[in-house]
């Protein structure tokens, strides 16, 4: 293998002070050297020439050219249904645009060669006949091209921006678990590619060709460089060289070799530790030639976090094996990353067997399909209507119920549940994130009493009971409502920076003698339920406040909760201590 790596071959270029030494393994010749990364002006973005003709490779289907011929008949547009508004975008196939069609915002991507050789007009038609195929919602939606000479154009929906912009952006902080989201997108998309009948193989993955819209959904773009190939058949670049962008490309391919869809899942392992460790890959090489000797030869990979998590690590690591028959498919992918995002929302060991259970495939689910799972869990429904669900009781026989359990579901719900956006689903919904703050601040989780016998309802309603009780208020929403308030006025909320944790805030004399409003942590430990303070122990929220008072010099809780509003209508005699 030594002997494939050609040093005669390699050219050495010089662009603003810094060489960059370029070469070929086997086949694999390097024709054209994209501009400056738009992440590091001093790294390179090695990107290979683009043969879309498929005709001439090896190992391909004799009747796969046919095919794409077969499958083109996009949607024509007119150059004069077109505004152009800014440009979004640029590389050296041309510029992207943001505009307008039929006034509908749209992204348009213009060819920057418009008097087409034959090669360029193939690979034009196409990246137009693999995405006129392709309807998904994780794949960037076709939404016609523009096929006059002079105005060769794609159009498609108009998307954020780009993965890797995103995640590089210093001002743009998403949590691990929004991450995972996004990489659980992409794989829905891949999967829709590599199911199709014939096989679709994108074969430039990376995180740049993946769109991220202002929902944060992510979709599959640049369609350029993808094939048709027969399930289970290994295709093979020909003669004019290996085909994608080396920095993401899997071992096989920039070594020549038959390659199937399993080239894509090495590209997607970087993506997956690209949005673990927010770092563009293989910083460390300028050099193709040792990149390419290092990475198919030595199996070098980028170095994962220590503290990355063993499910998140395993599924990396398996994803970029050097042996393609190792790497998983995308299927199993996405059950490992749905489970990875459980355990990355919630903590509580039974809050996560639980959601798994239940609603494993779904980060939102509907309050009734969680309260019926629930209710289930926690064995709340009488014995003779175990048949029914508790929603379809609360609803249409509450008086089975008793008044105590009515109250309860209402508490928990309040906390819980956030109005949906769909009207024309339930009225409430149950994000897994959410579920897992409130195992946190109230748990653990357990199907038997907690040691004071209270259940996590008990906990919950008794809690929503005290009026300085204010929950998921915010910082300055709770300054603002002690504003003008007297010295020793107080109320306790969620901590918005610890989880599992409270925050105790209170109107204090200052310095000056003047009132100010102060903030003190109250450290919950989700694993044991013990609240601290001052290094003071307590079994439940209500009684470190009762104990704690005097020192704290709380003497007047705030009003204003919206969880008072609960307990007006009802009657609470005989339970509401309990």
């Amino acid at each position: 293998m030594e002997e494939s790596f050609r040093s005669d071959s390699c050219q050495l270029l010089e662009t603003d002070g810094d060489f960059i030494r370029f070469g070929h393994v086997a086949t694999f010749d390097l024709q054209l050297v994209e501009a400056l990364s738009p992440c590091d002006e001093r790294r390179r973005d090695f990107k290979m020439d683009m043969d879309i003709d498929t005709g001439g490779n090896q190992g391909q289907n004799p009747g796969q050219r046919g095919y794409m011929a077969a499958a083109s008949g996009p949607i024509e547009v007119d150059p004069s249904e077109i505004e152009f508004l800014e440009q979004i975008g640029s590389g050296s196939f041309g510029a992207v645009y943001a505009g307008k069609c039929r006034q509908k915002d749209v992204a348009v991507k213009v060819l920057a060669k418009q008097d087409f050789d034959q090669k360029t007009l193939e690979a034009f038609r196409h990246e137009v006949a693999v995405m006129s195929k392709i309807y998904h919602p994780n794949v960037n939606l076709f939404m016609g091209a523009c096929t006059v000479p002079g105005n060769m154009m794609i159009v498609t929906e108009l998307m954020r921006g780009d993965l890797e912009r995103l995640i590089l952006d210093d001002q743009v902080h998403l949590t691990l678990l929004e991450r995972m989201k996004l990489a659980r997108d992409a794989a829905l998309g891949m999967l829709w590619l590599h199911s199709s009948n014939p096989q679709i193989i994108h074969r430039d993955l990376k995180a740049s060709n993946l769109l991220v819209d202002t929902n944060l959904n992510c979709k599959i773009c640049d369609f350029g460089l993808s094939q048709f190939t027969p399930r289970g058949k290994n295709i093979m670049d020909g003669k004019e060289g290996a085909k994608g962008t080396p920095l993401w490309m899997a071992p096989e391919v920039m070594m020549g070799e038959p390659f199937n869809e399993k080239a894509d899942i090495y590209s997607f392992g970087l993506i997956l530790w690209f949005l673990v460790t927010k770092k563009e890959p293989y910083e460390e090489y300028d050099d193709l030639e040792t990149f390419t000797r290092d990475i198919c030869l030595q199996k070098v990979r980028p170095r994962l976090p220590v503290d990355c998590d063993p499910n998140l690590r395993d599924l990396i690591t398996r994803c970029w094996d050097q042996h393609p028959q190792v790497r998983p498919r995308f299927s199993d992918i996405i059950t490992k990353i749905e489970h990875i995002m459980v355990d990355l929302a919630i903590e509580d060991k039974i809050g996560r067997q639980f959601w798994k259970y239940y609603f494993l495939q779904k980060d939102t689910v509907s309050w009734s399909d969680f309260i019926n799972a629930f209710a289930k869990l926690l064995d709340l429904v009488p014995a003779i209507y175990k048949n029914h669900p508790i929603a379809y009781i609360l609803q249409n026989h509450p008086e089975v119920l008793e008044e105590k359990l009515r109250l309860d579901i209402e508490c928990l719900k309040i906390v819980l549940a956030d109005v949906s956006k769909n009207q024309s689903e339930d009225n409430f919904v149950v994000f897994s994130e959410k579920f897992g703050n409130i195992c946190n601040w109230f748990g653990p989780l357990g199907l038997k009493p907690f040691p004071n016998n209270q259940s996590i309802l008990d906990k919950i309603r008794l809690l929503l009971l005290e009026s300085w009780f204010h929950g998921d208020i915010s910082t300055p929403e709770s300054e603002l409502r002690l504003s003008g308030k007297p010295e020793g006025t107080f109320l306790v909320r969620f901590s918005t920076s610890s989880a599992g944790c409270y925050t105790v805030t209170k109107v204090s004399a200052g310095p000056d003698g003047k009132p100010s409003i102060k903030h003190q942590k109250i450290q919950h430990r989700p694993a044991t339920g013990v609240f601290e303070i001052n290094g003071r122990s307590y079994p439940t929220l209500i009684d470190l406040i009762r104990c704690e008072q005097n020192e704290l010099r709380l003497f007047m809780p705030c009003g204003g909760s919206r969880y008072q509003t609960l307990f007006m209508q009802q009657n609470t005699a005989g339970y509401v201590d309990g």
